[in-house]
This record gives structure tokens, sequence and C-alpha cells, in this order.
């Protein structure tokens, strides 16, 4: 009889698995989360076996039902992505909520997001203001249509930074994409890892630039013979607006929220146009001819700092924007470089800052001033004719050493972190890169 007890304990056992009865997660509940540490997160989970709580909201509006939580507590204040669209193992079409709140009874809604870009993308992506010290809790649960039991499998589940104006994720997967600009044809051509494109837009002579809009790029040019700003938003609608002239470099940023400005920099001046989209238009003094300009995310906030790099003493200055107020911003000078340099600021340390950084033609090598530690990188990558672009082209937090050779228009990526190169051809001779700086 004790035999026969414990081969019926161990068939119970395998039907609950085979069956379908895998016994739940351990982070099922709210009460129970996996919690993600760091400045941003990269982790993995599974919903098979999850259950919904008493009294859980529906996550993303779906109803769902089998429901999974993660805590992540804010390091600095930042505007942060969080999503599941990175290396996921299984089609699982997931459904992903941001909460603020101490009890399954109690939670605000921060962000959320169902499918990240169409109805065929069945990943969830969505951007969030963090505030440094804020714990949040994020659910990932599975849809369903009504009919059928929610959506289940594993998932990777990624916490970073986000950099409105450096992504050139075009397929929304979390990486970097190959992507050029054709002025022969006005052409937009893109390599994602999930899917590539070819866009007819604009004209020889344009300046292709990266404006985004919550997370999402779109292919913009800035046209110097009008001084006009053409973006396509999606195949229906397009956006056109006159601001700059002939001379000016386009340098779109988050100066106010998570949305790209329309900006420039007139080196003529020394002047920089910001505009707030209210009709208001905002004016920095700042920079002389010859600088360049290199505006973005120096400094812990969620707005974008301006600066340039002063080839010429291989000088960056910055005024480093607190808030929206122009009295409260601080000066900063760092000298980094040497003339002939051209700045790659990135975040090549994932602490969720712009790294100051410079590409040395000369001699091939990329320079890199740790904003963590202080710390100085150097590593050779490329050769004096290179372009060198910026970007996370295998979407772990860290920017990769990226260069695009114009006579074969072939792309050479180092990815420090895990020691791989990635070489492929893609474009042809007179292309841009769409990632690289725009004054180069």
């Amino acid at each position: 009889m004790k035999f026969k007890n414990i081969a019926i304990v161990t068939l119970i056992n395998l039907f609950m698995v085979v069956g379908g009865f895998a016994s739940a997660p351990g982070n099922d509940n709210f009460a129970t989360p996996t919690t993600v540490f760091g400045p941003q997160g990269h982790t993995s989970g599974t919903n098979v076996g999850a259950t919904k709580e008493a009294n859980e909201p529906n996550h993303a509006g779906n109803a769902g039902g089998k429901s999974i939580w993660f805590k992540w507590t804010a390091p600095m204040t930042r505007m942060m992505q969080v999503s599941t669209n990175q290396t996921t193992r299984s089609n699982i079409d997931t459904l992903l909520n941001v909460y603020t709140g101490t009890s399954i009874n109690n939670l605000n809604t921060i962000a959320s997001n169902n499918n990240i870009d169409s109805e065929t993308n069945l990943r969830s992506r969505t951007t969030f203001f963090a505030v440094e010290g804020t714990t949040y809790y994020i659910a990932v649960d599975g849809y369903s249509d009504g009919s059928t039991p929610a959506s289940e499998g594993e998932f990777s589940l990624d916490i970073y930074h986000e950099f409105v104006n450096q992504n050139g994720d075009f397929d929304a997967d979390g990486k970097t994409d190959l992507s050029v600009f054709r002025p022969s044809t006005g052409d937009w051509l893109v390599n994602g890892s999930t899917r590539s494109s070819s866009t007819h837009w604009g004209t020889n002579g344009d300046v292709p630039v990266l404006m985004s809009n919550y997370g999402s790029p779109r292919q913009t040019v800035f046209r110097p013979s009008d001084g006009k700003w053409y973006s396509r938003i999606n195949t229906s609608l397009n956006f056109y607006q006159q601001f700059g002239t002939n001379g000016d470099i386009p340098v779109p940023e988050n100066y106010y929220d998570n949305a790209s400005s329309l900006a420039v920099f007139r080196p003529s001046n020394g002047t920089w146009y910001i505009n707030t989209f209210n009709n208001n238009v905002i004016y920095y003094k700042f920079g002389l001819q010859g600088d360049l300009p290199v505006p973005g995310q120096y400094s812990p906030d969620q707005i974008a700092d301006v600066a340039v790099f002063r080839p010429s003493n291989g000088t960056w200055y910055f005024m480093i924007r607190q808030s929206l107020v122009q009295s409260e911003d601080t000066f900063r000078a760092v000298k980094f470089g040497q003339a002939g340099d051209k700045p790659v600021p990135a975040d090549y340390d994932a602490d969720g800052l712009l790294d100051i950084a410079v590409y040395r033609p000369s001699t091939g090598t990329w320079w890199i001033l740790q904003s963590s530690d202080g710390q100085v990188i150097t590593y050779r990558w490329g050769i004096a004719e290179d372009i060198p672009t910026t970007g996370d082209f295998n979407g772990d937090g860290h920017a990769d050493y990226a260069v695009f050779r114009p006579s074969t228009a072939v792309w050479y990526i180092f990815i420090p972190r895990l020691l791989q190169t990635k070489i492929e051809q893609f474009g042809q001779t007179g292309d841009i890169p769409i990632t690289a700086n725009r004054t180069f």
C-alpha cells in the first residue's frame, strides 16, 4: 500500500506539469514580486501557471489572467523604458503595466502597453518618468481575447534608460538598427533585427535626423534650403514646420519632456533656438563658430542639456539644465579631446547618463570618459575614413563602438561587454548613417 501511494503521488505531480496545472511562479502575487536591482535591469520570467488575484486590475486595459510581478526602485530621476521586447523565447502576447502603490487594492497606473507598434508585434514596451527613491511595481500578464485563456510562456523583462534621439530602433526590439539615408534618392533604408524597411522621405540636400515621440523614432529631415522640418509620423500622417534657416544645424532633443523638440544651433551667432511647441521659442546664447553641438542627457533628470564640443581646444562646454528655468542652469567645462576628434557621446557604462567621448580618426581610437566612475577607456576600432555612429546594437544597455565605412558601405561593430564583433555590408557609397552625429 505504501508503494502504491508513492506511485499515485508521482502520477499526480506529473499530471500537474504535463496536463497544464504547473505550479504558480514565485512572483505570482503582488506581495511576492521579483526584485530588479540597479540603474537598469535585465531579467527573465514565465507566467506559465500564474493566476490573477482578487481585486487585481486589468493590465493595459485587458482582462488577461496570468500575471506575475516585478519590483524596481529608481536610483535616479530619469526617463525610463520597460519592455518585454528583447530575446523573448516564446510567442507570448504580453501585457505590461507599471504601478506605484502599497497593495493590490491601492495601485496607481504610471504607464502601460499591449502591443508595441502594431497588432502583429505581440511584445510590450512603455516609457515612464522615474523619480529617485520611488519603488515601481511592474505587472506582466498574457493577453486574452475573452474566448481563450490568457497567453502564457517565457519572456524577458528589460528596464533601461530612455535616450530619445539615440536609439535608432525602428523595429521596436530594443536594439539599434543599421540605418542609412540615401541622398541620391531621398530614401531611408533600415535593416532591423526583426524587420527591414525602405521609405522614401526626403530629397538630396536634406539633413536626416532622428525624431522621437515617447519611444518611437520616425523619419525626419531638416531642409536647409527652406529651413523646414519634414517628419513622417505614419503612412497617413505627416508633419511640416518652418523652424530655422540655411546654415543651421538641427539639434532635436527632449528639452522639455520625453518627446523631441524642434531645435537648431546657429553657428554664425552661437545661438540655440528651441521650439517648445506652444508658440514659444527659447534662446540659448551658447557656443562659437566651429563648435559642434552635442546636446543630451548628461545629468540625472528628464530634460536634455545644452552642450558643445570645441575642437580648437578639445573642450566640452555644458549648460546643465536642472529645470525649465534658465536661471537655474549650471555651467560646466571638461577638457577631453583634441582638434580633429569627432564627438560620440553615448551611455557606454550603462549608468543612465551620456558619457563624454570622442573618436580620433587619425588613429582610429575611441576615447571614453565614463560618467559612472571618471575612468578613461580607450579602444582602437576603425580607420581614418570611417564615420563613427552611436547606439546599442545588441540591446544590453551599453553603447557599442560602431563605424560605417563609406568606401565599402560596411558596418563594423564591436560589443565590448561581450567581446563580440559584427561586420555587415548595408548601404552604398554616398549613404549617410542615421545614427551618426549630423555635424560630421
